[in-house]
């Protein structure tokens, strides 16, 4: 695949490299107001560690890709996520519930006096649960609709829906979220005349100004994002070939034949992508083996660190 001029916001290291450090902060703030725009405005940002150790001795490690928080202390997880997941909207909200609970004082003047968590979670799959851009999930009262708690908020945003043309963007929301989705196929990000701090964001997107270890550590990670996208796209056109012609051989009324064929091309998804897992593990053990950190690990092939360390 010919390289582009700028970045994969797609691929992990990418993605903190525009949004996950000091001289890219004032970005996430940018893009934070743009998603909240009208409810409230982030002046600054601290950002925290993106772990949280498991709350039992046989517990998960929670690892954010990025875990920061403005000077009221509401606390801001982002995460991009590339491999599709059946389960993302409850993985999303068990974040937040481990980002609450991390809340939690010893003592009896504790009054339950949390801040709010907002998970941000950009999503480059279909989740399968919204046909809309963006999913904007709030507690509230069943038959009113009246928000009954601000401590929980969860925001999704599917780039496969996001389909406006370059001319079609209106909104400051709908400038970023063009330049992300295209960013890796441009030649020059648009809407700088619109918004000012996009000339920072293709500053820093340009592939030639990143430091040799920022290259070779961007460069592993995207390997690994372009091997799984082509081997899930394999896989989904292999499972729905080989389905349809079971299905076509097994059943005799079309209905049957169509419902065996997806059927059969949902198990045989499910086999490849734990093939898929099983893969990816072997990769880790051999890089834990070369004394790769973890951190590093965790970033190139997307496992947990209870999934490496188990290694």
């Amino acid at each position: 695949m010919e390289k582009g001029i700028f970045i994969s916001p797609f691929v992990d290291r990418g993605f903190k490299i525009l949004f996950g450090q000091e001289n890219s902060k004032e970005l996430l703030i940018d893009l934070l107001n743009d998603l909240l725009e009208g409810e409230r405005h982030i002046e600054d940002l601290e950002y925290m560690n993106n772990e949280l150790p498991p709350e039992t001795a046989d517990g998960r490690t929670a690892l954010f890709d990025l875990r920061c928080k403005d000077k009221d202390g509401s606390i801001f997880l982002v995460e991009m996520q590339n491999c599709n997941q059946p389960y993302i909207y409850e993985r999303g909200l068990y974040y937040i519930c481990r980002a609450i609970a991390g809340q939690d004082r010893i003592g009896d003047r504790w009054k339950f006096d949390i801040v709010p968590v907002y998970g941000i979670f950009f999503l480059n799959f279909k989740s399968g649960k919204s046909d809309k851009v963006k999913t904007d999930i709030i507690l509230a009262d069943k038959e009113t609709g009246k928000p009954v708690s601000k401590m929980i908020r969860e925001i999704f945003i599917e780039f496969p829906l996001f389909n406006k043309t370059e001319n079609e963007c209106e909104t400051p929301l709908d400038y970023w979220l063009y330049n992300l989705k295209h960013m890796e196929k441009l030649e020059s990000l648009e809407f700088k005349g619109q918004k000012a701090l996009f000339q920072r964001l293709e500053e820093l997107a340009r592939i030639v100004n990143m430091n040799k270890k920022e290259r070779d550590e961007y460069e592993a990670c995207l390997k690994v994002y372009r091997d799984n996208y082509n081997t899930w796209n394999y896989m989904k056109e292999q499972a729905l070939k080989e389905g349809k012609e079971e299905g076509l051989e097994i059943g005799k009324a079309e209905g049957l034949e169509i419902g065996r064929a997806e059927g059969l091309a949902k198990g045989r998804i499910e086999g490849r992508t734990e093939g898929r897992n099983i893969e990816r593990l072997s990769h880790a053990r051999k890089m834990l083996d070369k004394g790769y950190p973890i951190e590093d690990i965790v970033e190139i092939t997307g496992l947990t660190i209870d999934e490496i360390k188990g290694l």
